[in-house]
């Protein structure tokens, strides 16, 4: 079936997920929504939406057992018992081993949206730009004169780091490896090795992209006080939060910020990866 007649179930999620109903009723598809009665008086039974070509759960899809997370709800969205009516649809979710788990033998039904290189780069904005948010929200300084570190140098310091520059921030990224040196130099930015901080004192703010334990006791010790850590890296974050938490260091593990701080753009670019990704696969 063309991807331009399918039907979309979304079961589930956060707002991310009901903009991403939006966004496909919009572009003409039909759908069918389960799980935010408080949000929508849309919402049907798990069994009607299961009767889509396509469903759609969350990144995370279970909070436990089969239950789908489903903060907007009035009711537990379960999918306990509804095995055969799974079976030869499409199911896109952000984690598919998490789905599969539960749900095993779906191996070729299942497919993750967040695995996908496009996912990643246009969720680096609304990521960037919220962890930038949390910055002016919880210091007593203005971003604009102020001396920033951005501490890896993939999708999310990419943006992130070009963001502060333009709002007048005095910015020194960080990477391992010396491909990325050599493009942070290129891009006009000061350049240091991850770990290999010499002047951790002089940073107004870091902001931490590496998912591994960069900001120990030693380095945290050296940090000066006023300054503040956003950390956007997956659990359990690149800082020891509670060493930080007894030096008096302020310190923010900002994640999933495209959801909370940008939903509907979020929800957009989940529309786009799934179709592309059902576009390919009508050759």
């Amino acid at each position: 079936m063309k991807s331009d007649k399918l039907t979309f179930g979304i079961l589930g999620g956060d707002k991310r997920n009901y903009y991403l109903a939006k966004a496909l009723k919009n572009d003409g598809y039909e759908v069918k929504l389960c799980g935010f009665e408080k949000l929508s008086n849309m919402s049907c039974e798990v069994a009607s939406a299961l009767d889509s070509d396509v469903l759609v759960l969350p990144i995370i899809p279970f909070e436990k057992g089969k239950e789908v997370k489903s903060p907007y709800a009035e009711k537990t969205v379960d999918l306990s018992g509804y095995e055969d009516k799974l079976k030869g649809k499409k199911v896109f979710t952000g984690k598919r081993e998490k789905f599969l788990s539960e749900f095993s033998g779906m191996e070729k039904e299942t497919l993750s949206y967040s695995d996908r290189e496009e996912f990643s780069v246009k969720n680096a904005v609304p990521t960037a730009e919220g962890a930038i948010e949390k910055a002016i929200n919880s210091s007593d300084f203005t971003i604009n004169g102020s001396k920033s570190l951005v501490c890896g140098y993939g999708r999310i310091g990419k943006v992130l780091s070009e963001m502060l520059r333009g709002m007048g921030s005095e910015v020194t990224v960080s990477a391992r490896k010396s491909s990325d040196l050599a493009w942070i130099k290129l891009n006009s930015f000061q350049g240091v090795k991850t770990g290999y901080f010499s002047e951790l004192e002089k940073f107004d703010l870091i902001f931490n992209t590496v998912p591994a334990m960069i900001f120990d006791e030693e380095k945290l010790k050296r940090i000066k006080s006023g300054a503040l850590i956003i950390d956007l890296a997956s659990s359990p974050g690149g800082v020891d939060f509670e060493k930080a938490k007894e030096l008096g260091i302020k310190t923010i593990h900002a994640l999933s910020l495209p959801g909370k701080v940008a939903p509907k753009s979020a929800g957009e670019i989940i529309e786009s990866t799934i179709l592309s990704i059902l576009k390919e696969d009508d050759g």
